[in-house]
């Protein structure tokens, strides 16, 4: 976090210049406008939306469960209804799985 000085005291001379407010108020403006534009840099908002991110995730990791289907698992079933009759060729009985 380096800010350059420079630039503050040049964005601070040109408003005490313009009127209104005093050096010691100007100065304190433009601090707080560097560390604004701090704030909002590139690195910055990466590293906001990174550290965002990795929270979602670890929040819908812990909230996601696996259920287990019923319906997939439902052993009663009864046969005809997957096997045809007439169905005696290799893979005939292939329930998908």
């Amino acid at each position: 976090m380096s800010y350059n000085l420079s630039q503050i005291m040049k964005s601070a001379h040109r408003n005490y210049k313009k009127g209104g407010k005093t050096f010691s108020e100007c100065l304190k403006s433009a601090w707080s406008f560097a560390k604004l534009q701090e704030s909002f840099s590139p690195e910055a908002m990466k590293s906001r939306t990174d550290k965002f991110l990795a929270e979602r995730h670890e929040a819908m990791s812990k909230t996601a469960k696996a259920t287990p289907s019923k319906e997939y698992n439902n052993l009663n079933i009864p046969a005809s209804a997957y096997y045809n009759p007439n169905s005696t060729h290799y893979g005939a009985h292939y329930v998908g799985d």
